[in-house]
C-alpha cells in the first residue's frame, strides 16, 4: 500500500503535521515530481545539521543560528536521519532539468553538498560560528533595602571555530569548556577575593569560552593563553565579544604561552606594550581539557608551578573529560598537583555533550555524544 503524501504549501511545508513528529525521508519532495526550486531550498534548509550549540538558545525563546542571528520565521520540520544522505546524493547527481534558472540549480547543488558534509563529521565542515549561553545571577544593589532577590541574566558568547584538521584540536570548543564556563557561576563565591587589579590566567584557552565567561563572572582581567597557531582565532573571538565585555565592564587579553617554556611569557598591558611576566604572579589559574597525551601532566605541572602565586588562597580550577584512554594521564596529573604542594579542595563529575564523533561518549542520535567530565579545585596545603 502506497504511503499517503502530506499536504504541502508552496514552500514545501507540511500543513497536516502541526505536532513535532519527525518526517520520514519518503515524505520529502521527491525528484520524480519535479519540485520547484523554492520547495527544494526549503527542504534543504530543514535538513540543516550543524554542530549543536549545547543549550545555546536564549531565554527569549528565539532560536539562534550559528551566525548568532535569529532563525527564519517558519518552523523547521523534524526529519528522521535514516535515508537522508542518499536523498541528498540524488539531488547532487540530478541535472534538475526542470529548473530553468542556472543560478538556482547551482545554489541547490551547493546546499545539498553542504548538508551532506554536515553529516560527515566536524572535520568535513568549514568555518563555523555559534553562540553559547550561560545563565548567572547579578547582585541587586538595592536588595538590602527592598529584599529583592538576585536577577537572572543570560551571558551569550559567540565563538568562531575555523575548519578543523587533525593537528588543530585547539580550534574547537569542547564539552569540558562549556561545563566549566557554567560551573564558574557556582564556584565564584568560593574562589579567592582578588584585588581589582589582579589578573586571572587561563592555560590552553582554545576558542576562549572559559576565559571570556570568567572575565564577566569574576570581574577581573583574564589572560587567555595558548600556542602560537591557536592565538589568532582566540584574538578574533575576544574582538567579536568586545561589546559583551564592555557591557559588563570586563576585560580579556590574549597571549602566547608554551607550557614547555612558561617563563618566556609576555604579559599584555593596558598601554598596549608587553612585559615579561614574573613567576608566581597569578592567584587563580583555569584550565580545561588539558591532559590528553602522556606529555601533558608534566608540562601542565611546569606551567602551573611557575605561574601560581604561593598565597594561601591561590586556586587552580581544572575540568577535563573522563576518557578511558587518558586514565593514566589523569592519575599522573593528580600526582603532580600533589607534588606542587596542592591539595584537592573540591571535585565532582558532570555530563556534557560534544559534537565530536571520536569522543568515546554515547551518541544521542542527533550527532551529539554524551561526555562525562571531571572538575576539580586545587589549593595550597
Amino acid at each position: 500500500m502506497a504511503r499517503s503524501r502530506p499536504l504541502l504549501d508552496s514552500n514545501g511545508i507540511d500543513l497536516d503535521n502541526e505536532d513535532d513528529e519527525a518526517l520520514d525521508v519518503l515524505d520529502l519532495p521527491q525528484l520524480y515530481t519535479k519540485p520547484p526550486a523554492g520547495v527544494l531550498f526549503a527542504t534543504l534548509d530543514d535538513l540543516t545539521s550543524q554542530p549543536h550549540p549545547w543549550e545555546a538558545t536564549p531565554r527569549s525563546g528565539i532560536p539562534r543560528g550559528l551566525d548568532g542571528n535569529s532563525g527564519p520565521g517558519r518552523r523547521k520540520r523534524k526529519i528522521k536521519s535514516e535515508g537522508v544522505p542518499h536523498y541528498l546524493t540524488k539531488i547532487i547527481a540530478s541535472s534538475l532539468a526542470w529548473i530553468e534558472n542556472d543560478v538556482e540549480k547551482e545554489a541547490i547543488w551547493e546546499a545539498a553538498s553542504q548538508r551532506l558534509s554536515e553529516r560527515s563529521g566536524r572535520m568535513a565542515m568549514g568555518d563555523i560560528s555559534r553562540t553559547f549561553a550561560i545563565t548567572f545571577q547579578t547582585p541587586d544593589l538595592s536588595a538590602q533595602e527592598t529584599a529583592k532577590v538576585d536577577a537572572d541574566e543570560v551571558l551569550e558568547i559567540i565563538l568562531h571555530e575555523p575548519a578543523l584538521t587533525s593537528d588543530s584540536m585547539g580550534l574547537k570548543t569542547w564539552a569540558s569548556s562549556y561545563l566549566l564556563a557554567k560551573r564558574l557561576t557556582q564556584l565564584r563565591d568560593s574562589l579567592p577575593r582578588l584585588p581589582p587589579d589582579a589578573q586571572i590566567l587561563e592555560l590552553g584557552a582554545g576558542t576562549g569560552l572559559v576565559g571570556l565567561a570568567a572575565a564577566v563572572l569574576l570581574k577581573r582581567t583574564v589572560i587567555l593563553t595558548d600556542l602560537p597557531e591557536i592565538v589568532p582565532n582566540l584574538e578574533r573571538n575576544v574582538r567579536d565579544n568586545a561589546a559583551l565585555l564592555v557591557r559588563y565592564d570586563a576585560r580579556a587579553e590574549t597571549a602566547v604561552l608554551d607550557w614547555s617554556d612558561p617563563g618566556a611569557f609576555l604579559l599584555p598591558s593596558r598601554s598596549g606594550e608587553q612585559q615579561q611576566c614574573l613567576s608566581r604572579t597569578f592567584r587563580l589559574i583555569l584550565a580545561t581539557d588539558c591532559v590528553y597525551s602522556p606529555a601533558h601532566p608534566a608540562l601542565l605541572e611546569q606551567a602551573i608551578g611557575y605561574h601560581l602565586c604561593r598565597s594561601n588562597d591561590a586556586r587552580v580550577v581544572v575540568e577535563m573529560p573522563i576518557r578511558k584512554a587518558d586514565a593514566a594521564e589523569r592519575a599522573e596529573f593528580r600526582k603532580r598537583m600533589l607534588g606542587l604542594g596542592l591539595i584537592l579542595l573540591s571535585e565532582g563529575e558532570e555530563v556534557g555533550y560534544d559534537d565530536w564523533g571520536a569522543s568515546g561518549g554515547r551518541d544521542d542520535g542527533e550527532g551529539l555524544a554524551e561526555v562525562v567530565c571531571w572538575w576539580s579545585v586545587w589549593g595550597p596545603q
